[in-house]
């Protein structure tokens, strides 16, 4: 399989996460790519030029995060969709990818309009960063050791590329929950090989 990404995307950081955690890491084959620049070989698997896409060993071309997600499940364990708690797992990643949709918004907002953070579509981007991560400081997902879920991944990726987008806040000042949480996350392969840069 063939997985194409970049190296700040919080989305295809998700998925570079899961595949670490399945133990998939030597069936998948990863392409770092400018999907700003266009490059061909990913216009030919995902017209819209985004990442993370996923070419399966019998070349489907799958795009979007959370479908490749299922396709990752469907593939091996652990499952990150786990039946146990499902409804608290689900409402604890809406809550971490809609922070990192929230994010890079305003990453994409900053390169198109000067000033962006002051417009009222940047404000409400930056309020939704600061009460997902506060919404997520309230009830933190289990630690990956208990479980590599949805949940857990989500939150992880998205304090992640808040601290690395936007390091001029001390943005885990007010969240002692979800700092100690992802303190403990440290030293796991998975994230550290996966940390954002740029």
């Amino acid at each position: 399989m063939q997985l194409f990404v970049n190296t700040t995307s919080p989305f295809a950081r998700l998925v570079r996460l899961a595949v670490m955690e399945k133990g998939l890491s030597p069936r998948v084959r990863t392409e770092i790519v400018d999907p700003w620049a266009d490059p061909p070989a990913l216009l030919a698997a995902n017209p819209t030029g985004r990442v993370p896409v996923l070419v399966t060993a019998d070349g489907h071309a799958i795009a979007e995060t959370q479908l490749i997600l299922r396709h990752l499940d469907a593939l091996a364990g652990p499952d990150l969709f786990p039946a146990r708690e499902a409804a608290r797992t689900l409402a604890t990643a809406a809550l971490a990818l809609g922070t990192m949709e929230a994010a890079v918004a305003l990453v994409v907002g900053r390169k198109s309009v000067p000033g962006f953070d002051a417009d009222p579509i940047g404000a409400k981007r930056v309020r939704a960063m600061a009460d997902g991560l506060a919404r997520l400081d309230a009830a933190p997902p289990r630690d990956l050791v208990d479980g590599p879920d949805i949940a857990a991944l989500a939150t992880v990726t998205a304090l992640d590329y808040v601290l690395f987008r936007f390091p001029g806040r001390d943005w885990c000042a007010g969240l002692p929950r979800l700092a100690a949480w992802r303190a403990r996350q440290s030293g796991r392969a998975s994230v550290e090989a996966t940390l954002p840069v740029l």
